[in-house]
C-alpha cells in the first residue's frame, strides 16, 4: 500500500464535533445538526484554552455522513432546530459560569453560505428552541444572573419572537425580554440521546461511531510506527506504513504525556483518572505512570505518583515527576521523586506548580529541565533549573526571560534540546503574560545557548504554540491558532507556514512529532493524527 503525501490516523464519522449533546434532523430527512463537546483543553499540567474552542456546531449529509459546514461555539451547546422552510438551523448554547451569569448565545446557521450569526443582543444561555412556524421562535432562556432567582422564582423564563426577516438575520438583533414568563426547571441536555442518534445513523450507513478527543502527545519510533495518548487510551501504536491501529491500551482517564526511552522498545506514559467530587471539593487521585512494552502494548509496570503529576525526562531515559498540587495545604506541592533507573528516595522541592507558569516540556533533554520561581511567589522570576538525579541537587541555568531590563512575567512552554552546527542550543516557546489577555505579538519560540541562555533567534506570533519538535536543518511548530510553521533551526527564519485542515475543515492541533522518513505527526484536538512531509507540508 502506498500512502498519500498527507493522511490521517483515528479518522471517522462525527469527528468534528466530539462527543454529542444534541441533535435535530431537517424536515426533509437530508441533514443533522450536532452539537458536540471535544473535551478541556486544560489538564492538571497545562492550558492552551485559548485556542480555538472544544464547543463544535455542526451539520452532516445523513446519506453519506459527510460534514458541510462547521461552527466553533464558546459555550456547550443547549437545543437545535431547523427551520420548516428556509435553509437556517439554530443553536442555542450557554452555560452558567459558575458564580452569577447564565451566558450564551443564539446562533442561527444559513446552509447556504455557511455564515452563523449571533442574534441576542446580550449574551445569554438559550436551553431550548422550537420552531412554532414559520415566523416564530419559542424560546426558553436562563435567567441572566443569579440575582434573578428571586425576582421570577425560577432559573427558566419562556419568550417567543416573531419575525419574517429570519433569511436576514443580523448580529445582535434580537434584545431581551420579550414578555418573559417562568417555566418550570429545564431538564439537563440528553447527551445519550445524542449519541444514539448519531450511533445510529452510523450503523445504517455501515459505519461505526466511536468518541474521539484530544490527542495530547505523539511520538514516533525509529521503524516508523506512531504512538499517540489521548482521552480513555492510555497508548496506541499505528503503523506507518499502511495506517492501521497495531494495538490500544485502555485506562480510566486521559493519557498527557508519552516518554519513548532508549531502546526503543518501551514506552512511559503519563495517566490521569478524571476529577471526583468528594467532601464538598473537586478532589484528583494520583497520576499513574505506565510502563508499555512496545511490540505488544502489554504494560509491565505501574508507577503512581503520590498526587497529580507532570513528567520530566532526559535522553538517558532518567525521568523524575513533579507534583502539580496547588493546594496551599499541600506539603508535597512543587516536590520533585525520580523514577527509575535512579529510582532514588531522595526528593527536592522546586516550589508550587501551576499550569499556566510552570509547563516547560524539552524534548531530547541532556538534563533533567524545570521552571522554578521565586520562593513564596513561585510564578514569578522563573528560572530554567536542572536537577541532577538521584542527588536532587538543583542547578540554575538562566532566567526564562532573556531580557531582564524589561523585568516581563513569561509562562513557559514546549521545546527541544539541539547541539548542530551552531552548537548546544535550547528551543522553546512561551508567551508574555499581560492582564489584557494574550497580546499579537506576544507569543513567542526562542532559541538560546545552552546552558547560558543566550539569545540567538526570536519568533513571534500572535497565538500560543502548542508542540514544538526540532531537528539540524528546522523546528517545527503547531500553534493554537491551527497554524503549522516551520522555521530553520540556524536563524528562525520562516521556511513553511501553512493552516491545518482535515477534509477542508480547519482543527486544533495539540501535539507534533518528528516520526520516521521525513515526515511529522501531529495531534489533534478532535482525536485525530494529521501525518504530512516535515519539510514542505500539504
Amino acid at each position: 500500500m502506498t500512502l498519500p503525501e498527507a493522511w490521517v490516523l483515528g479518522a471517522g464519522p462525527f469527528r468534528e464535533i466530539g462527543q454529542p449533546r444534541v441533535t435535530a434532523t431537517s424536515p426533509h430527512g437530508d441533514l443533522i445538526a450536532v452539537g458536540g463537546n471535544l473535551g478541556q483543553l486544560q489538564w492538571h499540567g497545562r492550558d492552551v484554552s485559548c485556542a480555538r474552542g472544544s464547543h463544535r456546531l455542526a451539520v452532516y449529509r445523513t446519506d453519506d455522513l459527510t460534514c458541510i459546514h462547521q461552527v466553533t461555539s464558546r459555550w456547550p451547546a443547549q437545543s437545535v432546530a431547523f427551520h420548516p422552510t428556509l435553509p437556517l438551523v439554530a443553536f442555542g448554547t450557554g452555560s452558567y459560569d459558575g458564580g452569577w451569569s447564565y451566558e450564551g448565545e443564539l446562533l442561527l446557521l444559513d446552509l447556504t453560505t455557511g455564515n452563523a450569526v449571533s442574534l441576542l443582543e446580550h449574551p445569554r444561555q438559550v436551553r431550548q428552541i422550537t420552531w412554532r412556524s414559520p415566523e416564530t421562535l419559542d424560546l426558553v432562556l436562563a435567567i441572566p444572573c443569579d440575582a434573578d432567582e428571586q425576582r421570577f422564582g425560577t432559573i427558566s423564563l419562556a419568550c417567543s419572537i416573531s419575525r419574517d426577516d429570519w433569511d436576514r438575520a443580523a448580529v445582535g438583533m434580537l434584545r431581551m425580554p420579550y414578555g418573559e414568563k417562568a417555566v418550570l426547571e429545564q431538564p439537563p441536555t440528553d447527551t445519550a440521546a445524542a449519541v444514539a442518534a448519531v450511533s445510529y445513523l452510523c450503523r445504517q450507513r455501515g459505519q461505526v461511531w466511536a468518541a474521539r478527543r484530544g490527542v495530547w502527545a505523539v511520538e514516533g519510533l525509529a521503524d516508523g510506527r506512531i504512538l499517540t495518548t489521548l482521552e480513555g487510551v492510555g497508548l496506541e501504536c499505528w503503523s506507518g506504513t499502511t495506517g492501521q491501529l497495531l494495538w490500544q491500551v485502555p485506562v480510566d482517564g486521559t493519557g498527557y504525556q508519552i516518554r519513548v526511552l532508549p531502546s526503543g522498545r518501551t514506552a512511559l506514559v503519563l495517566t490521569q483518572a478524571p476529577r471526583r467530587y468528594r467532601e464538598g471539593r473537586w478532589i484528583r487521585d494520583p497520576s499513574v505512570v505506565l510502563e508499555i512494552d512496545l511490540d505488544d502494548g502489554a504494560v509491565r509496570k505501574t508507577h503512581k505518583s503520590s498526587c497529580p503529576a507532570v513528567l520530566v525526562s532526559r535522553t538517558d531515559g532518567s525521568w523524575a515527576l513533579r507534583d502539580t498540587d496547588h493546594d496551599r495545604r499541600s506539603r508535597t506541592a512543587g516536590e520533585v521523586t525520580f523514577g527509575p533507573p535512579a529510582d532514588s528516595a531522595t526528593t527536592i522541592q522546586l516550589g508550587r506548580y501551576d499550569l499556566f507558569n510552570h509547563f516547560f516540556d524539552i524534548r531530547y533533554a541532556p538534563e533533567l529541565l524545570f521552571l522554578q520561581g521565586r520562593r513564596g511567589e513561585p510564578w514569578r522570576g522563573k528560572w530554567v533549573v536542572a536537577v541532577d538525579a538521584p542527588t536532587g541537587r538543583a542547578r540554575r541555568l538562566f532566567p526564562l526571560e532573556w531580557d531582564a531590563s524589561r523585568g516581563r512575567h513569561l509562562f513557559g512552554g514546549s521545546g527541544a534540546y539541539l547541539d548542530d552546527t551552531a552548537g548546544p542550543a535550547l528551543v522553546h516557546s512561551g508567551a508574555v503574560h499581560d492582564r489584557a489577555g494574550l497580546l499579537p505579538g506576544n507569543a513567542f519560540v526562542l532559541r538560546r545557548r545552552y546552558p547560558t541562555g543566550e539569545p540567538q533567534w526570536i519568533f513571534t506570533a500572535d497565538r500560543e504554540a502548542t508542540a514544538l519538535d526540532a531537528d539540524d536543518t528546522f523546528v517545527y511548530v503547531v500553534f493554537n491558532s491551527g497554524e503549522l510553521i516551520v522555521l530553520k533551526a540556524e536563524d528562525g527564519v520562516v521556511h513553511v507556514r501553512q493552516e491545518l485542515r482535515i477534509a477542508g475543515r480547519p482543527v486544533v492541533p495539540l501535539s507534533l512529532a518528528r516520526v520516521g522518513a521525513g515526515r511529522l505527526a501531529i495531534g489533534t484536538l478532535d482525536g485525530q493524527v494529521l501525518v504530512v512531509p516535515a519539510d514542505a507540508p500539504a
